[in-house]
């Protein structure tokens, strides 16, 4: 369905130019829930209904049966709602729930468009009157959160954590666009994971895998091309390869040094400082502002070197 810009939106955006992104991440505002709603049964499909005359004697939609299952299995729930069908349970408990219980229902029915979309259901996307492509209704879930000031993107069938759209425009899209190309499955999940563990406030864990998703890249690089490098190699010791094996022009040696240090120094030393080594008796608290600096840099050095090695 397209996008219609209402003179209330118009007027909205008009106010909020020049002013710096603004997230928040506690709060599902009602109207983002109930647009999500909407496109879910844009993209799933009706839920089934009895004697609706849509479903062609079908009384259930098999994928909304499916992601419930699911749901509850994970949850270890027995039920979440009342309801004559799974989809209608499943929309009417996004209704109120928490916001990581949104989070994790917004997922799956992302997945669940995606199977939706596939060539082998155009009978059930006929049947259950579906409206549009995949990709599609994703990129209106993705411009309705950000709309609504909700600082959650989804990216690769994954709820991200947004702290920038600029920074998640140029840096951390194009990281996991590259990744997505065959031969960077570890990183990829690595650097998903790392994600993971910030959307869900464990820093330290983001740190560690952040630092881990870029060693994996340079790894996944060196192994495409063959270059040799130790199992257990550090980050400094892959700088070290890539640099013997030219893996940035000649010409830029010099103002690479900088960034060479930053490998070394920046990120690693985040990692090694706050996140992998032993914690002792007392806690280590790695800030939210850390973590975002490590995943941002992390992502910005992976894609500075995928490209390079093209």
């Amino acid at each position: 369905m397209a996008i219609f810009r209402l003179y209330s939106k118009r007027l909205h955006d008009a106010a909020k130019s020049g002013v710096a992104d603004v997230y928040r991440y506690d709060k599902i505002p009602e109207p983002v829930r109930v647009q999500v709603k909407q496109i879910a049964l844009d993209g799933l499909g009706r839920v089934g209904s009895r004697g609706d005359g849509f479903n062609h004697g079908k009384n259930e939609n098999d994928v909304w049966v499916e992601l419930e299952r699911i749901y509850l299995r994970e949850r270890g729930l027995e039920s979440i709602s009342k309801g004559d069908f799974a989809g209608s349970r499943l929309l009417a408990f996004m209704r109120d729930c928490s916001v990581v219980e949104w989070l994790d229902l917004l997922e799956l029915i992302c997945f669940g468009i995606k199977v939706m979309g596939d060539s082998s259901r155009l009978s059930d996307r006929h049947n259950w009157q579906i409206n549009g492509a995949p990709d599609e209704a994703i990129d209106e879930i993705n411009y309705r959160l950000r709309e609504g000031g909700v600082g959650y993107q989804i990216e690769d069938g994954r709820v991200i954590r947004v702290d920038s759209e600029y920074v998640h425009a140029e840096v951390i899209k194009p990281a996991l666009a590259l990744l997505s190309e065959d031969g960077f499955e570890g990183p990829r999940e690595e650097f998903l994971a790392a994600h993971g563990h910030y959307r869900a406030g464990e820093h330290r864990q983001a740190v560690a895998m952040a630092a881990n998703a870029l060693e994996s890249t340079f790894k996944a690089i060196f192994d495409k091309k063959g270059w040799e490098h130790k199992k257990g190699a550090r980050i400094s010791d892959l700088v070290k390869v890539a640099k013997a094996n030219k893996l940035w022009p000649d010409y830029m040696d010099g103002s690479f040094d900088q960034l060479v240090a930053t490998l070394q120094s920046g990120l690693p030393k985040v990692r090694d400082n706050d996140a992998s080594h032993g914690q002792g008796a007392t806690p280590k608290v790695v800030p939210g502002y850390v973590a975002a600096y490590a995943l941002h840099l992390a992502a910005s050095k992976i894609v500075f070197i995928a490209e390079a090695a093209k």
